[in-house]
């Protein structure tokens, strides 16, 4: 700082400072509370003295900074002096986490309830319980706490409860009807009663592993005027599910119930994302025609991939053909790799984002990607996702196909993580069909993992070796070590 930046070199300092010398300041006739002292005078007290800046700092600016803690270490703070003992409580974000410990349950539930106790203030941004061996027994404290919340004109709840026996929570009416609530997300708990729905302004909302009536789902789908996401993980106890609202254009659900149909019908969806048990009840998907994003998920088979796990999945595919972006989970792509081998032809695919997960060592993970990539002639990018080999050799099908039908045209840009082993298979099998087949590529990108350099060294002189139909493409190859 400049010397004319100071007020003719002068700096104040407040009277709480001055324990000492006060008849000194008496004599020198100084009648204000503040005290101008020249930087040239010299003066011990000055170099003794301790600047409490923070004290200074308002309320709101003090709790703004203990924010950035959590409430534990935030409630630290209180032994400080009287004005802070209650200040970290008024936290506009209140985040509780109970340990995996089931002996400390009481103690958990005992530090919540004092904390919401000793807070005064009116308003609550974000309100968080995770109670990872929630009872029953426990079921009017967090009745208390929901309170609490509503009272607080809550905007985001969050209940994440995992019960230890079959103890599930069921919350108060005072919740579903909540007008300040913008997001919720609940887990272990009950919705399988009427319920009054007041969400005016709920705009996300997440349920996981919640027993959800037909009814009380139409109702929640119907009284959410601005809702605009929906999570529904391993939730049951409906068959059906009609989204008619125009806000809501994000819809994600994760199967779990044992009803042996269900029915989506989802006329405004922009963006689904479905996990499914192939081997499991029967989807309907219908209305969705304006989906431009989608992600298909297959939970593990229990056995082999049957010709009915083969026909689901190339029907799932048929409902998704004229999305945008796809994105295609390992199971399902492991199935639709069997499918490809077996001779079935996959639907033609209008996407132009494409992303696949897969095992890297997966045996028939050429034949699905070609496969794929043969049902998706517009495709401009291609993200290929893969496990880590732990060093292991890739056995690939020597059956496989060498290359594909034809050019793909349109494609720009290919990313390929960790589909190298220490050969660089099965990555350097399929650099060399894409970079032959993609006459407008622009740029590949590649990482792979491999500890030994030499291994490194010698999958990008192989790289280097490939012929390019592309004069335009250019190689970047990484290590993710």
């Amino acid at each position: 700082m400049s010397d004319e930046e100071f007020d003719e070199n002068t700096l104040e300092f407040g009277e709480e400072h001055f324990e000492e010398g006060e008849e000194e300041e008496e004599d020198r006739g100084v009648e204000s509370d503040r005290e101008t002292v020249p930087l040239s005078a010299p003066s011990k007290r000055i170099k003794e003295m301790p600047i409490d800046r923070l004290s200074e700092l308002p309320d709101s600016l003090l709790v703004h900074i203990l924010s950035f803690l959590g409430v534990k270490e935030a409630g630290i703070t209180s032994v400080l002096s009287k004005r802070w003992k209650f200040l970290w409580a008024e936290l506009p974000k209140l985040e509780f986490c109970e340990n995996w410990e089931a002996k400390k349950k009481h103690d958990f539930v005992t530090w919540v309830n004092r904390t919401i106790d000793t807070r005064r203030r009116g308003y609550l941004e974000r309100f968080l319980v995770k109670f990872i061996n929630y009872d029953k027994c426990f079921a009017s404290d967090l009745d208390d706490w929901i309170e609490f919340s509503v009272k607080n004109k809550v905007k985001e709840l969050i209940l994440m409860l995992f019960p230890c026996g079959t103890g599930y929570y069921t919350p108060p009416q005072m919740m579903y009807s909540c007008s300040s609530l913008t997001a919720l997300h609940l887990s272990g708990c009950i919705m399988a009663y009427e319920r009054t729905i007041g969400w005016q302004s709920l705009t996300d909302l997440t349920l996981s592993e919640v027993e959800l009536n037909q009814h009380l789902l139409d109702e929640i789908l119907s009284s959410c005027p601005v809702l605009s996401r929906l999570e529904l993980e391993e939730c049951w106890g409906f068959n059906r599910l009609e989204v008619i609202s125009r806000c809501l254009d994000r819809l994600t659900i994760e199967e779990f119930g044992s009803e042996p149909f269900l029915e989506i019908s989802a006329p405004y969806i922009r963006s689904l994302n479905i996990t499914v048990n192939p081997q499991g009840r029967k989807w309907q998907l219908r209305n969705i025609s304006s989906v431009v994003k989608a992600s298909i998920k297959f939970f593990e088979l229990d056995g082999d991939c049957s010709v009915e796990v083969m026909s689901n999945a190339k029907e799932f595919l048929e409902q998704f053909n004229h999305v945008n972006y796809l994105d295609v989970g390992n199971v399902c792509f492991e199935v639709l790799s069997i499918m490809a081998v077996n001779g079935w032809q996959l639907p033609q695919l209008k996407l132009r984002h494409l992303t696949i997960t897969s095992f890297s060592e997966y045996e028939h993970i050429i034949s699905g990607i070609i496969c794929l990539l043969e049902s998706s002639p517009n495709l401009e990018t291609l993200l290929l996702e893969g496990y880590e080999t732990d060093g292991e050799i890739v056995d690939l099908d020597p059956a496989a196909k060498g290359d594909l039908d034809g050019d793909l045209l349109h494609l720009k840009e290919i990313r390929v993580n960790n589909l190298a082993d220490q050969n660089g298979e099965p990555l350097l099998t399929l650099a060399r069909i894409l970079l032959s087949r993609a006459p407008a590529l622009e740029e590949m990108v590649i990482v792979i993992d491999v500890e030994d350099t030499s291994d490194f060294v010698n999958i990008a002189q192989t790289l280097l070796t490939y012929p390019r139909s592309s004069t335009k493409a250019k190689i970047h190859l990484l290590s993710s070590n």
